[in-house]
C-alpha cells in the first residue's frame, strides 16, 4: 500500500473506531488496522481494568469481546508486565519473546513488533500493539505524531464509550453515600445474569437494610440519621471486593451483586459486614454516637439460557428482599439465605 493510500485508510479505521456504538463493535473495528488482515492474529490489546467497567459492559452487550480481538484486562499494567509502564509514546522495534511474550503469548514467527500506549489524564490506561512477521506492521511505517494520534483516538473511542455506558446504566452516584443507584445495580444484575446463561455457574444478590435508624433520625434529627447512614455505607463498602457491583436502593437499603458466587460463597462477606457495621459506635455529630446493625437478605441464581434475563435479575432480586424481612422479624442484625 502507498504512503498516501495508506494515510487515507489511517482515517477511515479512526471513523470506525469513532463511529463504534458499543465495545465489541469497537473491538471489531479495533481487531482490522490499515495493512493487516483481518484474524491474522497478530493484533492485541491490553486494557487496564481495576473496577471491572470493561468487563461488565462487554457481559452486558451479550458478547465474548475475544472473538472480535485477543483482549486482555488487567487490574493493573505493570503487574502484565512491568516494561509497560515506561511505554510513553509509540514504539517499534524487534520482538523479543522474553519482553514481550506477554503480549502475545502463543503468535509464532513475530519479528516486529509497534505498541501504541493509551493513556486516559495522563495515566497509561493499556496498549495497542501490532506484531509484524518478516517486516514492521504496515501501520509502522507513518510518522510518529500520526501514531500519537491514532493513540489518541483509540483512547478517546474507548472513553467515549464507557461515558455512553454509564449514562446508559444509569450509574449515578448517590448524593448521600457516593454510591451507585438502583438502576445501576439492576442493569449490573442483568449483566451477570447473561454471564451465567453463556458460561454457566451462579451469580448472588445481596440486600442490606440498616436496623432501627429511623430511631436515630426521630430522636437526634434526620441529620444525624444521614451521617449514619454515610458511616455504615463506608463499612459496608470496605468488604466490597472490586468485582462486585454495590448500590443504595433505597433509604436505608443497600444492594450487593457478586458474580460467580453462590449463596453459600456469599456468606462470609455477609457476616464481615455485620461484624464491620456493629464494631463500634457511629458518629452523629455534636459529640452524639450510636451503635446499629444490618439485617441481609442473600439469594443466588444459576439461570436457565433461555429465561429472561430482567425476569431472573428482577427474581433473585425479590427473593433477598424477602429473606431480609424474615431476618427483620427477628430482630435484626444477621442474614438469611432465601431457599
Amino acid at each position: 500500500m502507498s504512503l498516501p493510500g495508506l494515510l487515507r485508510s489511517v482515517l477511515d479505521w479512526e471513523r470506525a473506531l469513532l463511529a463504534a456504538d458499543s465495545f465489541v463493535a469497537w473491538l471489531e473495528a479495533a481487531a482490522s488496522p490499515p495493512g493487516v488482515p483481518h484474524n491474522a492474529g497478530v493484533v492485541s490489546l491490553i486494557l487496564a481494568d481495576p473496577a471491572y467497567e470493561l468487563r461488565h459492559l462487554t457481559e452486558g452487550e451479550g458478547a465474548a469481546p475475544e472473538r472480535a480481538l485477543p483482549v486482555t484486562f488487567v487490574d493493573s499494567l505493570e503487574g502484565r508486565a512491568p516494561q509497560l509502564g515506561a511505554l510513553h509514546a509509540p514504539w517499534i522495534g524487534a520482538y523479543r519473546v522474553a519482553d514481550h511474550g506477554l503480549l502475545y503469548p502463543a503468535s509464532p514467527g513475530l519479528t516486529h513488533l509497534l505498541m501504541l500506549p493509551l493513556r486516559r489524564g495522563g495515566r497509561l490506561v493499556g496498549t495497542y500493539s501490532l506484531g509484524g512477521r518478516g517486516a514492521p506492521p504496515e501501520l509502522a511505517l507513518v510518522e510518529a505524531e500520526i501514531l500519537e494520534h491514532v493513540a489518541a483516538v483509540l483512547s478517546a473511542s474507548v472513553e467515549r464509550l464507557m461515558d455512553r455506558a454509564r449514562l446508559l446504566r444509569g450509574s449515578f452516584a448517590d448524593p448521600l453515600t457516593g454510591w451507585n443507584s438502583v438502576r445501576y445495580l439492576q442493569a449490573r444484575l442483568r449483566e451477570e445474569v447473561a454471564h451465567c446463561q453463556r458460561y454457566g455457574g451462579s451469580v448472588t444478590c445481596l440486600v442490606l437494610d440498616v436496623d432501627r435508624l429511623q430511631q436515630v433520625n426521630d430522636r437526634h434529627g434526620q441529620l444525624a440519621g444521614d451521617l449514619a447512614l454515610r458511616e455504615v455505607a463506608g463499612r459496608i463498602e470496605s468488604q466490597v471486593r472490586a468485582s462486585d457491583a454495590a448500590a443504595r436502593i433505597g433509604s436505608d437499603e443497600f444492594g450487593v451483586v457478586l458474580p460467580s458466587t453462590g449463596a453459600d460463597g456469599a456468606v462470609p462477606l455477609a457476616e464481615r459486614m455485620l461484624a464491620a457495621v456493629s464494631r463500634g459506635p457511629l458518629e452523629l455529630g455534636g459529640g452524639l454516637q450510636c451503635v446499629l446493625t444490618v439485617s441481609i437478605g442473600i439469594a443466588a441464581i444459576a439461570p436457565a439460557s433461555s429465561a429472561d434475563r430482567k425476569a431472573q435479575a428482577d427474581h433473585v432480586v425479590a427473593n433477598a428482599i424477602a429473606a431480609l424481612h424474615r431476618v427483620k422479624q427477628r430482630g435484626g442484625g444477621g442474614y438469611e439465605i432465601a431457599p
